[in-house]
């Protein structure tokens, strides 16, 4: 009975079951946490009244968007990145003579900042009419991540050994493992560190200097909304100064990465013999012509994430701007914006003080009663509005002093004193 169903004697071992990688799971989970809390927002929204609700609204979603685009594009994989459709070799090592064992692939290269991530999926590219699938059993799609390092991106030694750096170690590990030939082709460009061939020294060093900005930035985001409940001028700071880093993230990631030569992958499609009859009109000849295919090369360029960090940190830097300088013309439009609440220099000290109620001309603007200005978190208080002139306070006149006289108290020993 043990031995039933098996051809072999010994354990059933059933193989993997291995699935390409579609997406990028913690891109996907960033994602759908800044979706839950966008849902549970939008089930509050009805609790809230006024115009109020219209400016939360665009308070909350532009936060998310700004965070979210941080966090995103921090762990994203489409800094750098480019595909080609081309007729390659499959298997690493050399085929038998006279089988076919090259393919019609979409090979792509994704560069971000902590690594790179290459792709391998079978596709008739239109290269070859009578193309087929030499592999008909086999699903060919590839997946292959490679990291620049853990929590360090250094260089290492050359080489591939227990001292070299972490995309060295893990290239050699895939290789053993058996990947597919043009993932190999494309990793192998990485490892190398000599003459003018440094694309992996400089993609390191971009993604490290690139990732510590945008962890910068993500900190002054935090601040920035902290600030706001109480301070929006501060707020507006914090917001000019996350733009700046988000800009100066992206620029510093395109400087570092410009190497000569640039980057450039060649992959060279095979010279197909094709056989083409040539029918005349008196006797049918036939006739074997060569035709070789050009080559094509992978170029990758910036992608999305380089992009969307740019475009998103020139609207964060002039969002900062603009709040800043609505805030200092139009105070009363930027306090109902962040719901806060416009009050004067509190004057009731004064008034109690003294016995008549300081004048009218000496007030700033009428006091905002609580429940018809919303509540009193984060207010902001105002004084004199710019055109106004700054006059001293009025002196409250001191009561006239009453001269006291002072009797002279005679001591003990006069008291004792004979008479």
């Amino acid at each position: 009975m043990g031995n039933s169903f098996r051809n072999q004697p010994g354990p059933t071992l059933y193989p993997e079951n291995k699935t390409p990688v579609t997406e990028d799971v913690l891109e996907v989970g960033l994602l759908f946490a800044a979706s839950i809390i966008a849902f549970s927002f939008i089930l509050i929204i009805p609790g809230i009244r006024g115009t109020e609700r219209l400016w939360a609204t665009v308070r909350v979603f532009t936060a998310l968007f700004i965070g979210c685009v941080i966090l995103v594009s921090n762990f994203g994989y489409c800094w750098y990145c480019g595909s080609i459709c081309t007729r390659t070799q499959y298997k690493a090592y050399i085929s038998p003579a006279g089988s076919r064992q090259e393919i019609e692939a979409r090979i792509g290269l994704y560069i971000g900042l902590r690594g790179t991530n290459i792709t391998l999926r079978e596709q008739n590219c239109g290269i070859e009419a009578d193309y087929e699938n030499p592999f008909p059993d086999e699903d060919i799609e590839y997946n292959e991540r490679l990291y620049w390092g853990t929590s360090s991106f250094g260089q290492g030694r050359i080489g591939f050994g227990r001292y070299s750096n972490r995309y060295n170690r893990e290239f050699r590990a895939i290789q053993f493992r058996g990947a597919p030939y043009p993932i190999l082709w494309i990793a192998e460009y990485f490892t190398l560190d000599g003459e003018l061939i440094r694309w992996g020294r400089k993609f390191r060093t971009a993604g490290w200097y690139t990732h510590i900005l945008l962890w910068t930035a993500f900190a002054t985001y935090l601040i920035a909304i902290l600030l706001y409940i109480f301070n929006i001028q501060q707020g507006a700071k914090f917001t000019v100064i996350t733009g700046c880093l988000m800009i100066l993230s992206v620029f510093a990631y395109g400087v570092i990465i410009i190497n000569d030569p640039p980057l450039e992958l060649p992959f060279q499609d095979a010279a197909l013999n094709r056989s083409t009859s040539n029918a005349t009109t008196s006797n049918a000849t036939t006739s074997n012509a060569t035709t070789t295919l050009p080559s094509t090369v992978l170029k990758p360029s910036f992608g999305w994430s380089w992009w969307l960090t740019l475009w998103t940190g020139v609207g964060t830097f002039f969002l900062g701007i603009f709040i800043l300088v609505l805030d200092k013309f139009w105070p009363s439009t930027a306090a109902a914006i962040f719901h806060h609440s416009i009050i004067e220099d509190d004057l009731s000290f004064f008034e109690e003080d003294s016995e008549e109620p300081a004048p009218e001309e000496y007030r700033t603007a009428p006091r905002i009663q609580r429940g018809q200005g919303g509540t009193t978190r984060g207010r902001t208080r105002r004084g004199l509005k710019p055109h106004d002139t700054v006059r001293p306070w009025p002196e409250i006149k001191a009561p006239s002093e009453e001269v006291i006289e002072l009797q002279e108290v005679p001591t003990a020993k006069e008291e004792q004193a004979p008479q």
